[in-house]
């Protein structure tokens, strides 16, 4: 099933129409504060089904702290699933946000330094046009260490044609991992290959993909 944005979305942030492909069950929402509310509701049935009630709480804190970083970017678009059994359910869900760098600047230096100090690399070698990194969540300095609930999430990013790498389509794919044998490893690893699955079927509907770094710029040697 392919999913692309409407001419809202272009008009506002300045992100051209696109499309990738869900697999079955996964739909597209607007962000909310009732989506939102949603995927805590699903995530803590899937702990209750594990015995893990006492993931409830921390998970609802981090999801929090998720809401917030949300409202401070743009973002325009949650994929999740939708209409699977409880026990088919992923524990994952995908973000897409617009990014605008500072006036006068582009999106370059951010993206070396990914390639320097976050372990980025090109999506796929012969397709330039996307760069994704792997990390944990950052919690704030003065936050409680949430024991029991971590997760790693993956940040793909996007140039949007024809801005000279002034703004940049971002996915973020959030993958929950609970403490203990709840999800084991294979299966988050197997997630995030799905995740790269997913966007790796993007594209511009209009538009000729742009490469993320400019030829001379040297970004090929970082990533080696």
């Amino acid at each position: 099933m392919g999913t692309m944005n409407d001419l809202g979305i272009e008009l506002r942030f300045g992100i051209p129409a696109f499309r990738f492909v869900l697999p079955p069950g996964w739909v597209q929402h607007v962000p909310t504060n009732v989506a939102q509310e949603d995927d805590v509701k699903r995530a803590s049935a899937i702990f209750r089904q594990a015995n893990r009630p006492d993931l409830d709480a921390e998970f609802r804190t981090l999801m929090a702290q998720t809401s917030q970083a949300m409202a401070r970017t743009k973002v325009f678009a949650i994929y999740r699933q939708e209409q699977v059994e409880m026990d088919e359910l992923l524990p994952m869900s995908i973000t897409a946000s617009a990014l605008s760098a500072a006036d006068g600047e582009n999106l370059d230096g951010w993206v070396s330094e990914a390639f320097r100090t976050k372990g980025a690399q090109f999506l796929d070698e012969d397709a330039k046009h996307i760069v994704r990194w792997r990390s944990e969540p950052q919690r704030p300095a003065d936050a409680r260490r949430i024991e029991g609930v971590s997760g790693r999430t993956l940040t793909y990013v996007i140039p949007a044609p024809g801005t000279q790498r002034r703004k940049a389509l971002v996915f973020t794919t959030t993958i929950v991992i609970p403490d203990g044998d709840v999800v084991p490893g294979e299966v988050v690893d197997s997630l995030e290959l799905l995740s790269d699955a997913m966007i790796s079927t993007f594209t511009w509907e209009r538009e000729l993909e742009e490469p993320v770094l400019p030829a001379a710029s040297g970004g090929d040697d970082s990533v080696d």
